[in-house]
């Protein structure tokens, strides 16, 4: 029996379809939680709409009720982003509006919605020579392009062009009363912009707001030719400082258009995965990136000879690509690395593992479970170059002042180190505990590597005291003036800006969503105490 009242659930039907209004509980469920944490209370109703239009008159037929709205890309959030927090609460799912809407190669953009997948954009330009310059996160088979503007991503492209909205041009996006705006300069009846320039930049205004200011609907990003060589290369190092100096110098000369580090934790962990090393697909795809199919065969069987040796237990690693107009010119930039990593201890070592990345970027998530099939999470930070290691080392105090409760809770950590164009350093430790696994974990794992993997019992002990060390590792983030992705409900975005900001935070939210129905409390920013709450009893069948 639906718990939607009959006049508003004619509506949706009417907007969207009745194959994209799900009530049925298992749906409901998946979408009241992300990798992280469940929702204070279960959505009544997850809504899949298939175009702008659609979503727009949805949204406009919601308004109406007051009802606080949940927006979902991909689903991969871990700082309860999207996850509801009121009751009554719908959910709007755009991963149905996944398509690419126009490709001007005239013009260099591309057109997509807003659930479209990096993988999928990616796929679709690769034929033409073409590529976002930022073009993804490890996490982009799922990921969506406008859940990835909403949250920010890191990785792909980043080391050259920063995160994922410094390549976008123009948006459109639904607000909460249902009300179309687009940004960026376009001509007219045009798909999509073709600057983003033009006045005030409210492009920016929606970028890593997690849909707290509206729904993105469509999203027209820069293109750029793919480049004609690559490189690739790999260093091990014996300690964290000789990482950190050295990834971050690679990132001020800006040699590296993706430059990451593990430590020997994370690095062990993937390491005990159903390895991709040794996968035939995963050769296949290296032979299939190479100029040659004599090259390719070369690169292969140098991965394939490596195996998992070419990094030691307690190594911490660097992985670098570099791309470029020529073979020369990427080799000369690639030389320049291996400089700088002598410079701060490091040895060459295979370069494995971006060459797979690479091969193979947009890869099943199964590692949003740990090797055994622990549960897993991250918390990040991103500060400025000369912060990095200060950060680093009073992370790495609290994990010893605690060594002895996360030993006897069976909880490992380890992190992943990048940059983001010349000037910025990410910081992420990651944990992974023995726990049960929820149903977005099912909904994510491949099924035939989900039954490999042991089942945890319920462990509210480890998962608390991760709880705790999370908060204060964001806490202490703060102590450096770091920035975060994919804000959501975790990070103290609010708090963290001057009385000024944070009086324009609120008027513009006010002036866009004067309910307070989009993603409620993201950002920090809480509906006022003068907006009445709803009595939801009235509004039952």
């Amino acid at each position: 029996m639906s718990i939607l009242d009959q006049a508003l659930r004619s509506r949706l039907i009417q907007s969207v379809g009745p194959e994209n209004l799900i009530e049925d509980d298992a749906a409901r469920l998946l979408a009241s939680e992300d990798i992280w944490s469940k929702g204070a209370c279960v959505v009544d109703a997850v809504i899949t709409p298939r175009s702008s239009e659609a979503l727009s008159l949805a949204v406009a037929a919601i308004s109406a009720t007051g009802r606080p709205l949940s927006i979902r890309g991909g689903g991969m959030s871990y700082t309860n982003g999207y996850v509801p927090n009121q009751p009554g609460a719908l959910t709007i799912d755009l991963g149905r509006m996944d398509r690419v809407l126009h490709i001007d190669a005239d013009n260099m953009t591309v057109t997509v919605e807003a659930g479209c997948t990096w993988k999928t954009l990616y796929e679709t330009l690769k034929p033409l020579g073409l590529r976002a310059p930022f073009w993804g996160p490890l996490s982009g088979v799922s990921s969506t392009i406008g859940g990835g503007l909403s949250q920010l991503n890191a990785l792909f492209g980043a080391g050259t062009y920063g995160t994922s909205s410094e390549s976008v041009v123009g948006l459109k996006v639904v607000l909460a009363d249902g009300r179309m705006l687009t940004t960026g300069a376009r001509q007219p009846d045009a798909a999509g912009a073709f600057y983003r320039h033009y006045g005030p930049d409210l492009t920016g205004l929606f970028c890593g707001d997690c849909g707290v200011f509206g729904i993105k609907a469509e999203a027209t990003l820069r293109l750029i030719r793919m480049p004609a060589a690559e490189a690739y290369g790999s260093y091990s190092f014996s300690n964290a400082q000789g990482v950190i100096l050295a990834l971050s110098e690679i990132a001020r000369a800006g040699l590296a258009c993706e430059a990451f580090s593990f430590d020997p934790g994370l690095a062990r962990a993937r390491m005990r995965r159903a390895s991709l090393l040794s996968d035939i697909s995963t050769l296949g795809s290296v032979i299939a990136k190479q100029t040659s199919l004599i090259e390719g065969v070369k690169q292969a069987a140098k991965i394939a000879m490596a195996g998992r040796s070419f990094l030691g237990e307690e190594d911490y690693s660097i992985h670098a690509v570099c791309e470029g107009r020529s073979a020369a010119a990427v080799e000369a930039d690639l030389a320049a690395i291996g400089q700088i990593v002598a410079r701060f201890g490091g040895v060459e070592v295979a370069n494995t593992i971006p060459k797979v990345i690479r091969a193979q970027p947009f890869t099943p998530l199964n590692n949003v479970l740990g090797p055994g099939g622990e549960r897993w999470v991250p918390v990040h930070g991103i500060v400025g170059h000369a912060d990095a290691q200060h950060a680093f080392a009073a992370i790495e105090k609290l994990f010893t002042d605690h060594a002895e409760q996360l030993d006897t809770l069976g909880i490992e950590h380890g992190y992943m180190f990048t940059s983001m164009s010349t000037n910025s350093f990410l910081i992420e430790p990651v944990f992974l505990w023995p726990e049960a696994r929820t149903a977005i974990h099912e909904a994510t794992v491949e099924p035939h590597f989900l039954t490999k993997l042991k089942q945890f019992a319920p462990n509210e002990a480890a998962t608390a005291m991760v709880s705790a060390l999370r908060s204060q590792i964001i806490a202490l983030f703060q102590n450096y003036g770091a920035a975060h992705y994919q804000i959501g409900r975790s990070y103290p975005y609010l708090a963290s800006r001057d009385g000024a900001a944070q009086d324009l935070l609120a008027a513009i939210k006010r002036a866009l969503d004067p309910n307070y129905a989009c993603n409620p409390g993201g950002l920090g920013l809480q509906a006022p105490l003068a907006i009445p709450t709803r009595n939801l009893a009235q509004e039952k069948v």
